[in-house]
């Protein structure tokens, strides 16, 4: 699943989302990316506990919309 979070700017934020998501999921891959504000998180987290866990740790999230099209880079792994 992959997350847009507006107000990522630091890696104290990336801590703070990692820590919330892997208090629910303790297996769980998350990568936060600060330069595009999205974290990607894989696990057994559904969509709606992932996006309650960020907002739980005070950040504001939304589903990123798939990418795609001509001169995306897309690797295909999110859609």
């Amino acid at each position: 699943m992959l997350f847009e979070v507006p107000a990522i700017h630091s890696p104290t934020c990336a801590a703070a989302i990692t820590s919330a998501l892997l208090a629910q999921d303790l297996g769980a891959a998350v990568e936060v990316k600060l330069s595009e504000r999205r974290v990607r998180v894989e696990g057994n987290l559904s969509k709606d506990q992932a996006l309650a866990a960020i907002r739980g740790a005070g950040f504001a999230a939304a589903e990123a919309p798939p990418h795609s099209g001509a001169g995306s880079t897309c690797c295909g792994g999110c859609a």
